[in-house]
């Protein structure tokens, strides 16, 4: 081992301050420094030695600082090694001065190579405690027995650094003799060591600067004379040269043929691009007028649309009008027949009643006439009764004039009741008349203008199929006109015709509207005026009745006043008969015997009358009671009619209220109609223009024709049905008017042979009269009948052909979901192309990168080159294909490639189209083609 301050590391006990046996110290002696040690060669490391001089001097660190000490060299040396052992860091102290690497370190034993020899046998040390001072200031440096060997650092110092052997304190100690001198020879010998340590420093400087003043010497020489000294090496660098200038060389020429190659091409697809623009603005410019004429066709075909979709909602509204009317109109018809049938009936029950009164009259005339001969025979009793009482039979007789005066009296009474019951049969009957002649006229009115309304809405819709037949005629022209014509700058004269057509219909339309407002207006007030009549006729109602109950009453009193004055002249021609009889009595009492007996049988004559008389009023009062219950039942039938005619009024307004709703709802599909028309415009702008979008919607057009003329059609055939309709509709309300007529006419001969003459009625004449006429109307009925069951069979039709063309509209509105999910398609496949085209753009902006990078790599690879050409010294020093990292840095070049520019320009203008500023002609530039290697790099070699 050396004396130049390389310290022995620690062996296997390495590191362990020696107990007090080891260093001779007697129990309770304080441990000091160790002596100095004895003069001899060091043992070498080797474990065991006998010749080692003992301690060697060193220094303890630990925590960053730095204490002079002793270490043991080795196992089997019991001296100490100088060297400083590192510790975990104390507080600040001044870190201890290491020497730079130098050529003189490299003979030294390193560091590493000693402790990977020494750790097999290092084990983890016990605790080990060292009490050092360094002038006044102990220290105690430990070593954990979790500290590995390698944690512990040792650093070399020079003997010059050491402090000198005067700065180490020795206390005096008791030894023993043995032990005492051994420790004093390890003492010295340290001495001696640590004097030749400083002397070999001293020299060590010395030769430093010897050192340092030939390389400045050298350095002289060179500058003075460069020549001598590196021709060899110019030498050698220019046969290297050389030779990488022929290899360079050939790569020129490689590439010069690969550029020719490239501007060969380049120039064959500047020739192509060129073709290709061509033909692409051909193409483009082909495309804009196409996809002009699709939208000016789109335009149209969606004002068509529209217009169609309207005209459908009006034709749907009316023929929902129209059912709706023609349900009204068979209601209407049953509740005709069924008054016509309630008419029928009374009719024959006051036909019945008219020949019962006939039958009453008739007999009552014969009971007056007979009632008449009895009140001859009571006088003519009364005066045989007066001659009898004069006579002395007179208390008979006046009892027998008693009983015929009460049953005159009761005759009176019952043939006063009898007429009673005429009076009030004769008002009833007119009563029943004038109502049923007024429900006729109410019924007639309704009839009327129903059957206005039908012709009406028939005829708005003979204008609407019209309209929509030059519609459609002029779509099929404006199709035929587009498929000729290229697309037109502007609206032609037909477009301009189809808007004020429509805006004439729309016109039309809101007039209908206020028409129907007013009718509607107009069946309110006409069933307000009804109403204000039934009130008026139940007013008129109780006026009859109250002057028929005033008549009766009147006909009674003028009947008792004639009859009393009837009384008083009978009363006072019997007292003049009977002056002229007392005269003639004495003549004519023979003849009383024989009259008598005439009497007698006149009598019982007059007796059978009567009883006669009581089995017809018998029957008369049965035949009372008959008609009373018949009058009840039509009292009841009456109270049903009015019954059903508030049911009519309630359904009327009803209707009313769900035409109201289906206004509402009309406006609310109108509503939806426009949103959905604005969607489909926006839809409509929305599609991509291309030849394939072209081609479809050519298809689709031909399609929506192709269903246009088929609806087309069965508009047509549905407007002649309901032309045919609308005829049979006049011809019956002709009929109905003639009916009418009929029945007015009827109406007035009736009013006219209505006559009342001293009580008695003569019907007979009006009654067959009116039962012709009644047989006529029900044959004309049953005609009307079998004509509203064919019109019931084509209003079938018509429903059935009208559901066939909600089915067509159907289909069309699927075969434009259709189209609107053909549509989302496109907008799905244009958006995956967006995305496609955004990906495309990061992978060129990663393209871009790699190429950036590579013109990196070609630039370092020319800067080493430039750095190699101007200093070539460098190439001897260092390895080949490094530079320094200031040198990497500092050598960035200031000018880009061309063709790197031209490269980037390409990549910009594939990622931003619209940056260029000129076409690809206006700028020239070399395609980049690469391929990948084994490695999948790419190398771009820049000449």
């Amino acid at each position: 081992m050396t004396g130049l301050g390389a310290a022995a590391l620690r062996g296997p006990r390495a590191g362990r301050t020696p107990g007090r046996a080891e260093r001779g110290l007697p129990r309770g002696a304080r441990a000091g420094p160790p002596p100095p040690p004895r003069s001899g060669p060091g043992c070498g490391g080797a474990p065991g030695a006998r010749g080692c001089p003992g301690l060697r001097p060193g220094l303890l660190g630990g925590r960053g600082e730095a204490r002079p000490g002793w270490l043991r060299c080795c196992e089997g040396c019991p001296g100490w090694c100088a060297g400083v052992v590192s510790l975990p860091p104390p507080p600040p102290h001044p870190p201890p001065l290491f020497f730079p690497p130098s050529p003189l370190f490299s003979c030294f034993f390193p560091l590493k190579e000693y402790q990977q020899k020494n750790s097999p046998g290092a084990t983890a040390g016990t605790k080990k405690k060292r009490k050092t001072k360094e002038g006044s200031r102990p220290a105690t440096p430990t070593t954990d027995d979790q500290q590995p060997p390698e944690n512990v650092s040792v650093s070399f110092f020079l003997p010059s650094h050491l402090s000198p052997p005067s700065s180490l304190v020795f206390v005096p100690r008791s030894f023993s003799s043995t032990e005492g001198l051994r420790q004093l020879s390890e003492q010295l010998n340290g001495l001696v060591s640590q004097t030749r340590y400083q002397e070999l420093a001293v020299a060590l400087d010395s030769s430093n600067l010897t050192n340092k003043q030939l390389v400045t010497k050298i350095e002289e020489l060179v500058r003075n004379n460069p020549t001598n000294q590196f021709d060899a090496e110019k030498k050698e660098f220019e046969q290297k040269f050389s030779k990488e200038q022929a290899a360079l060389r050939e790569q020129l020429q490689v590439h010069i043929q690969t550029i020719g190659i490239l501007v060969s091409e380049k120039s064959e697809l500047q020739t192509a691009l060129g073709h290709t623009q061509q033909a692409a603005r051909q193409k483009s410019g082909e495309a804009e007028s196409l996809a002009a004429r699709l939208h000016s066709s789109r335009q149209r075909v969606s004002e068509l649309e529209r217009t169609l979709s309207s005209i459908s909602m009006q034709q749907k509204q009316s023929e929902k009008h129209n059912k709706e009317l023609v349900k009204e109109r068979d209601n209407l018809k049953l509740e005709l027949y069924k008054r016509s049938k309630s008419s029928e009936e009374i009719k024959q029950q006051n036909s019945e009643l008219s020949e019962k009164v006939h039958s009453l009259v008739s007999q009552n005339s014969a009971m007056k006439l007979d009632v008449e001969d009895l009140q001859k025979k009571l006088e003519m009793a009364e005066l045989m009764i007066q001659q009898f009482s004069s006579q002395g039979g007179s208390l008979d007789a006046n009892q027998q004039l008693q009983m015929a005066l009460e049953e005159k009296a009761s005759l009176e009474t019952q043939v006063a009741q009898l007429s009673e019951s005429l009076h009030q049969l004769q008002a009833e009957r007119d009563q029943y008349v004038e109502k049923l002649r007024e429900e006729g006229s109410v019924w007639q009115q309704r009839v009327q203008q129903l059957s206005e309304q039908v012709h009406t809405m028939a005829e708005e819709k003979e204008k609407h199929m019209a309209k929509i037949q030059e519609l459609e005629d002029n779509v099929t022209e404006l199709l035929s006109t587009s498929g000729r014509l290229p697309s037109p700058p502007g609206p032609t004269a037909a477009e301009l015709s189809l808007q004020e057509e429509i805006q004439r219909l729309q016109q039309e339309k809101e007039e209908l509207h206020g028409q129907y407002q007013a009718q509607v207006r107009d069946n309110e007030q006409l069933s307000h005026l009804n109403r204000e009549q039934e009130e008026r006729l139940l007013e008129l109602e109780k006026t009859v009745q109250r002057y028929s109950e005033e008549a009766v009453d009147r006909q009674q009193i003028l009947e008792d006043m004639q009859s009393d004055k009837a009384t008083i002249s009978r009363a006072l021609s019997q007292n003049r008969d009977l002056k002229e009889q007392l005269a003639e009595l004495q003549n004519g009492f023979v003849k009383l015997t024989n009259e008598n007996m005439e009497v007698t049988s006149a009598l019982q004559s007059e007796q059978y009358v009567k009883k006669e008389l009581a089995k017809k009023l018998g029957q008369l009062q049965e035949n009372l009671g008959e008609l009373k219950e018949t009058l009840e039942l039509k009292t009841q039938e009456a109270c049903g009619l009015q019954e059903q005619r508030d049911q009519c009024y309630s359904h009327l307004q009803q209707y009313a209220l769900a035409f109201q709703q289906l206004a509402a709802e009309k406006d609310e599909l109108h509503k939806q109609f426009l949103l959905q028309t604005q969607l489909m415009d926006r839809l409509q702008h929305e599609e991509v223009q291309g030849k394939v979008t072209v081609e479809m919607h050519l298809k689709e057009l031909q399609q929506t024709k192709v269903t246009v003329t088929f609806v087309t059609s069965a508009m047509y055939q549905v407007e002649q049905e309901r032309q045919d309709l609308r005829k049979q509709l006049a011809a019956q309300k002709q009929q109905c008017r003639t009916l009418l007529q009929q029945i007015a006419a009827l109406r007035q001969e009736q009013q006219h042979h209505i006559t009342l003459d001293g009580g008695k009625i003569s019907l007979t004449t009006p009654t067959l009269c009116v039962q012709l006429r009644f047989t006529e109307l029900m044959r004309e009925k049953a005609d009307m009948k079998e004509r509203l069951e064919e019109l019931e069979h084509r209003c079938i039709q018509l429903s059935g052909e009208t559901d066939t063309i909600g089915e067509y509209i159907a289909l069309y509105q699927s075969q434009r979901a259709i189209l609107k999910q053909r549509h989302q398609e496109k907008e799905e496949y244009i958006s995956r192309l967006a995305q496609d085209k955004e990906e495309m753009k990061m992978k060129l902006l990663e393209l871009q990168d790699l190429v950036m990078r590579l013109v990196r790599e070609r630039n370092e690879w020319y800067s080493k080159y430039v750095a190699a050409a101007q200093n070539p010294e460098l190439l001897a020093s260092q390895p080949e294909g490094v530079l320094p990292a200031e040198r990497q840095q500092e050598a960035a070049p200031n000018q880009e490639d061309p063709t790197a520019k031209q490269i980037m320009q390409l990549l910009r203008e594939i990622q931003n189209p619209q940056e260029r500023l000129g076409s690809l002609l206006e700028n020239p530039c070399i395609p980049f083609f690469y391929r990948a290697d084994e490695n999948d790099e790419v190398k771009i070699m820049v000449v």
